[in-house]
């Protein structure tokens, strides 16, 4: 680009291939090669019916990718990524690995100075948890601070190196939290070149109308931005916990969830976070209950802690009993306006003598009385898994963690009525908008991976909903 550049500005036209394979000292196939991909990019334009007919253009018709920006991220110390999320579109050219899936940052501090890596530059992130030594990271510590370093994995300990010689390198020992988020591509400079998503739902950001009985592709966090206050009877949903499994929902920002879900729901309304924890060298995180602290912190009662008992859990454990559930928070704001209890039939029934008003002194006292037909479930629900357990839409599995229709309707007929809104930020198989549209309540699901948007409304299609 530099040679034609010179070229057309010192005699006033273009070279020729020819002239571009002998200045290179390449084929003449090889230089049509290269002039067609400047062409292609939008670079150089051809001149129909001129000799050397090539002039400059500006590169304005690639191709633009959707990338979620996820905040700041701390050049210096360790800081925690900040929650303004939103989507950006950077042209397809900056993403190396077309099958990768990316996210964006934007740097803070002076420590990556010398990698040209300057305060307010947005980094282009490729998600991974592994990198080679000499490599740029963004790495997590300690579960909660995000940093950006270079990669080195010495004898005994990980370094982080800066690049700038006024900073210390960050040392990682054996036995303290350490993750890898993924690996730098590119560096944009101050976002120059990078357009911000426009919502879809209109140029206020926000919705003229609720989306009812529509699955959107997108950041969750970003999409309840444009969702009034108070409008969400119910949510039920199963975050991305503990990096437990690989899901196409790139990184996953709790804490702006978290406070989307309590600005959308409604005075009365209900928050279902269904969530495990990982065990780590005998070590149980126990991110769900700091989670659950943070729902409660931020306004949210805590109105109950449930079980989801996995009646054939596969997975067992050597030195502990086997591990079986997951808990189910009941979230609420303020107290429940809905509350329709599930009952279960009684093992015995009729009338019979019962414990009655027993007093310290132990002596049991017993009275006539009626044994009902039903009682109320316990907080304590146990599913099977699996295919015919947690669904039999086979479709579903292609999922990589589903649960199980019936929790999802539990929770939608016990919170909800007849024309509730149900939703589900991280929808995955869509398996809480199916249960809504099946219970007669409207639903709105959404998912950042466009794989499994489309995965839930072949499923939702497959049973006329």
């Amino acid at each position: 680009m530099d040679f034609v550049t010179k070229v057309i500005s010192k005699k006033g036209v273009a070279p020729s291939e020819r002239e571009v394979a002998r200045h290179f000292r390449i084929s003449a196939s090889t230089a049509h090669e290269h002039l067609e991909m400047l062409r292609e990019k939008g670079y150089l334009q051809k001149e129909p019916g001129r000799a050397r007919g090539i002039k400059i253009t500006e590169p304005n018709n690639e191709k633009l990718v959707l990338v979620p920006l996820l905040g700041r991220i701390a050049a210096g110390k360790p800081i925690e990524a900040i929650e303004d999320k939103k989507m950006i579109a950077i042209p397809q050219s900056h993403l190396p690995f077309p099958k990768g899936n990316y996210f964006a940052l934007q740097a803070v501090g002076d420590s990556m100075i010398d990698e040209n890596i300057n305060d307010g530059d947005v980094i282009l992130v490729k998600q991974q948890t592994t990198a080679d030594n000499g490599q740029k990271v963004v790495a997590l510590l300690d579960n909660q601070e995000t940093t950006l370093k270079t990669f080195y994995k010495e004898r005994g300990h990980i370094r982080l190196q800066p690049a700038n010689k006024n900073h210390e390198p960050i040392i990682v020992r054996s036995g303290r939290d350490f993750a890898i988020q993924g690996i730098v591509v590119d560096t944009i400079r101050g976002e120059k070149g990078i357009a911000v998503q426009l919502p879809e739902h209109g140029e206020t950001g926000k919705y003229k109308k609720l989306p009812l009985n529509k699955i959107i592709c997108g950041d969750a966090v970003s999409i309840m931005q444009g969702i009034p206050e108070n409008s969400i009877d119910l949510t039920v949903t199963s975050p991305p916990y503990d990096e437990l499994r690989n899901y196409n929902g790139y990184i996953f920002d709790f804490e702006g969830m978290a406070r989307g879900l309590f600005r959308v729901t409604k005075k009365g309304g209900v928050v279902v976070w269904v969530v495990g924890d990982k065990i780590k060298n005998g070590n149980r995180t126990l991110t769900s209950f700091r989670q659950a602290l943070f729902f409660q912190n931020i306004g949210f009662n805590v109105h109950d802690v449930m079980i989801y008992q996995k009646r054939n859990t596969p997975f067992m454990r050597t030195n502990a009993y086997t591990n079986c559930f997951e808990f189910m928070f009941v979230f609420s704001k303020g107290k429940p306006k809905t509350f329709n209890p599930l009952r279960v039939k009684t093992a015995r029934q009729g009338h019979e003598m019962l414990t009655h008003n027993k007093g310290p002194d132990g002596v049991n006292k017993k009275i006539l009385g009626e044994l009902k037909p039903e009682k109320t479930m316990t907080n304590i629900w146990e599913f099977a898994v699996g295919l015919h357990g947690t669904t039999s839409d086979k479709i579903a599995f292609k999922h990589t963690a589903v649960f199980p229709e019936r929790l999802a309707e539990n929770h939608i007929l016990s919170w909800t009525k007849a024309g509730d809104i149900v939703f589900d930020p991280m929808c995955g198989s869509g398996t809480t908008c199916k249960m809504a549209a099946i219970n007669k309540r409207h639903y709105i699901g959404c998912d950042i991976s466009k794989e499994y948007v489309e995965l839930s409304g072949e499923r939702l299609k497959h049973h006329n909903l």
